[in-house]
Parts: C-alpha cells; sequence; structure tokens
C-alpha cells in the first residue's frame, strides 16, 4: 500500500506540468518529465504486484495462494496492457489513468485479507 501512496502523490503532478511550470513548482515531473515519472510509477507498482505474488506463491494456504496470486497477476497484467496504450500526450488520457490508479488502490483492500 506504501507503494500506492507514493505513486498516487507522483500522478497526482503529471497532469498538472504546465502549471508547475508556470509557478516554477519544482516538482518530479518538471524536473523529470512527464513520461519518465509516468514510467517510474508504472515500475513501483508492478514491482509491488511482483512481491504480493510472490507473497502469495508461500501461503501454506491453497486458497490464499490461489486468489492472491491470480488477482495480483490479473491487476499487474491490466495496469501494464493499459500504461502501454496511454497517450501521454493527454491531459484527459493521463487523468483517466490516475483514476484507474484509484481503483487499482481500493482493489488491493479486497486482496489484502487474503494474503496469509
Amino acid at each position: 500500500m506504501s507503494f500506492f501512496s507514493v505513486v498516487i502523490a507522483l500522478f497526482k503532478d503529471i497532469p498538472d506540468i504546465e502549471g508547475d511550470k508556470i509557478f516554477g513548482i519544482q516538482s518530479y515531473t518538471v524536473r523529470l518529465g512527464q513520461e519518465r515519472v509516468f514510467w517510474i510509477c508504472i515500475a513501483l507498482l508492478e514491482m509491488a504486484y511482483g512481491v504480493a505474488i510472490c507473497v502469495g506463491a508461500i501461503s501454506p494456504s491453497p486458497w490464499s495462494k490461489l486468489v492472491t496470486v491470480l488477482g495480483h497477476t490479473v491487476m499487474a497484467s491490466i495496469l501494464w496492457i493499459r500504461a502501454k496504450s496511454t497517450n501521454l500526450n493527454s491531459k484527459a488520457a493521463i487523468t483517466a489513468f490516475y483514476m484507474f490508479v484509484w481503483k487499482l488502490f481500493y482493489a488491493e483492500y479486497l486482496l489484502i485479507p487474503l494474503v496469509r
């Protein structure tokens, strides 16, 4: 969940890059660029999913193992596919992706109780 918090904080600035530049705010997006920050966020979430998959795989409970591994694999795959198809030149597309990350965040709350 910490990864999600960091990603959401970083991602929030991606669509606001123009305003940050105008007002002299040196956000990560201004310093590193939209594309780089976007892919850093994706990498952080994919790493979090990888850890969740590994934790699920070593679970002694078959039910927990199945749901945790399968659930996180599906969410990681959807994240990757959606990220690859996001137009980083479109503020609307970036904002829609940001809202999608929030949905993944809430979906994670459904899987956390199953990790044993």
